[in-house]
């Protein structure tokens, strides 16, 4: 399977889940939709890849959701992904012209990210969605990440992801792979698993430039034992917004900041955040929405 997807696998030897994320063209499509600068493409496809891991760990195809946002002192600000669990994923960076900050020649994402906070929403379809903050430890976002889900889910986990970009700035490979253990998992287990992370020798990136399966890469980190693979998702760049939602929006802007918008245009346009498409009502409309009674 080449198109984007996540997939849930079970390795019973180790007694662990694992979920694995293709995400090249979904993370080069939402990147292009914002024209970021290559330091910008790095920090939203990393993650879009830890958002798309997190929603494999919901209910597949059900109406749940999940939200990352990472919020920072650095130049981007921050990041912003919706993922919900069939598939469907949207993002953007609040500053998609960051310039790079360089560590040893490669891009310092941490350095970019600045100290703040990670808030992760999960919307499992109860009354009201859960929500955690939790502060930023590295401004790697995997390593945040598995801090979040061993914190605050307590469930201990461990996040690997891998970008890769083209010279010219454009997503050349791009996925990601969470594990996590079960209650009764043992820990030598675990520790035989952590130890041969720490152990590989190529980086997730750099195996899925070349081509390889990133099944294979599983398979090495759990010493080739058997895996089960229970199902796969497939995964789309999708933005939920409509003309009815961003309506709503208008309703809630300044009332003298529509006049203004009216008095200049005749109209007001708006734009989604994620996927960067406009949405045009004409004055009319606008008095519609706002409860003005017509001539």
């Amino acid at each position: 399977m080449k198109e984007d997807h996540v997939s849930r696998i079970i390795c019973e030897h180790y007694n662990v889940r694992i979920y694995t994320a293709l995400t090249a063209d979904l993370a080069r499509t939402i990147s292009e939709q914002h024209r970021t600068s290559p330091a910008a493409t790095m920090a939203l496809g990393r993650a879009v890849n830890a958002t798309a891991l997190l929603c494999a760990t919901l209910k597949p195809g059900s109406p749940q959701s999940v939200t990352l946002r990472i919020s920072g002192t650095g130049p981007i600000r921050e990041i912003h992904v919706q993922a919900d669990a069939k598939g469907n994923i949207r993002g953007y960076v609040a500053n998609p012209a960051v310039e790079p900050v360089l560590r040893n020649g490669a891009i310092d994402l941490p350095a970019i990210i600045g100290a703040g906070f990670l808030t992760v929403v999960k919307d499992l379809g109860l009354k009201d969605p859960y929500s955690s903050v939790v502060p930023l430890r590295t401004g790697e976002i995997a390593r945040d990440c598995a801090y979040y889900l061993t914190e605050s889910e307590q469930v201990p986990s461990a996040m690997i992801i891998g970008l890769a970009l083209e010279s010219g700035g454009s997503i050349a490979a791009s996925g990601g792979i969470l594990i996590q253990r079960f209650p009764d998992t043992a820990d030598a287990a675990l520790l035989r698993v952590e130890d041969n992370i720490a152990a590989m020798k190529t980086p997730l990136a750099e195996s899925l430039r070349r081509g390889e399966d990133i099944i294979s890469v599983v398979s090495r980190l759990m010493d080739d034992q058997p895996l089960s693979l229970l199902g796969t998702t497939p995964l789309r760049a999708a933005c939920r917004c409509s003309r009815e939602m961003i309506g709503k929006i208008l309703q809630g802007i300044d009332r003298q900041e529509i006049e203004d918008m009216l008095e200049k245009d005749h109209g007001v346009e708006l734009r989604c955040t994620f996927c960067t498409k406009n949405y045009r009502y004409d004055e009319a409309e606008v008095r519609s929405l706002l409860g003005e009674q017509g001539p």
